[in-house]
């Protein structure tokens, strides 16, 4: 391991939960190398937790642990687990979907399920709701710091079982292509799709060109409007809609200096439908 932690939850910063987790980790090795991903991780959200791993795993150097903490079932019989991503990387989370996106777009070698008599900090036998603390984060420093190896976690599992949540597949019709809004890039309020540019492509909508974006929320119908295709945010006046390409190479929807989900009050998940169709001359 090259004695990096990475850590993500949806604790927030208001209270003393994050630091503890540290306190943890440095506790046992103080040279470890400790960061967050994000702690913003809206409350219980297994999906968005799932989402910020594949966004950011794969920029990190092999042989870093990730400890992901979205756990509304914390105290269950789900299972904590390991897992070896085929990248080279390693995440410390429970069994509840937070692998989904991992496991189908990089691909997970192996997983082991951690021994929690054996890796749980000391003491903390009859705390059972705070695990990000007392098994993650303890598991992953030790991981990390390579006091141990990821064959000592646990026996392993199959990784065909990993629990996964639900990914809406985008569609190509004949002459539109139909997804969903997947997340938010959080602070600037741009709407990230399950639509590929891959998948886009097959519009052949040139930069500059113009697409029908429709977006509904059930059967209600939030947004509509014809919207330029362009490379960059520049490409279009401040206070105008762009649809671009994201760093995910998924199809986005922005407004220049402006916050797009706001504006509209669009939110996420599979009844968040968003259709593309080339506007024709």
């Amino acid at each position: 391991m090259n004695k990096h932690l990475v850590l993500q939850s949806d604790f927030g910063l208001v209270d003393g939960a994050v630091a503890a987790m540290y306190g943890v980790a440095l506790e046992v090795s103080p040279s470890l190398k400790v960061y967050d991903l994000t702690h913003e991780i809206p409350p219980y959200d297994i999906f968005a937790a799932s989402y910020r791993l594949i966004q950011t795993l794969q920029y990190w150097p092999q042989g870093t642990v990730f400890v992901s903490v979205v756990d509304p079932g914390v105290g269950s019989n789900r299972k904590s687990v390991v897992a070896k991503t085929s990248s080279g990387h390693y995440v410390v989370t429970p069994d509840n979907g937070t692998l989904t996106h991992v496991k189908r777009l990089i691909g997970i070698e192996e997983v082991r399920e951690i021994e929690e008599a054996v890796h749980r900090r000391k003491n903390t036998e009859h705390s059972y709701t705070f695990h990000g603390r007392d098994v993650y984060a303890y598991t992953g420093a030790k991981l990390a710091a390579d006091l141990i190896s990821f064959e000592d976690v646990g026996q392993l599992l199959s990784v065909e079982r990993v629990v996964e949540v639900d990914l809406s597949v985008a569609q190509l019709f004949e002459d539109r292509i139909v997804g969903c809004v997947d997340i938010l890039d959080v602070r600037f309020g741009s709407c990230w799709t399950n639509i590929s540019r891959e998948l886009f492509t097959k519009l052949n909508v040139e930069f500059g060109e113009m697409v029908e974006v429709s977006i509904t929320n059930g059967h209600i119908r939030v947004y509509q409007n014809h919207v330029c295709y362009g490379p960059t945010f520049a490409q279009v006046n401040v206070g105008e809609v762009l649809l671009y390409t994201n760093s995910m190479y998924h199809m986005a929807m922005a407004i220049n200096q402006g916050n797009f989900a706001r504006a509209y009050n669009i939110g996420t998940g599979p009844q968040w439908k968003v259709e593309l169709k080339k506007v024709l001359r």
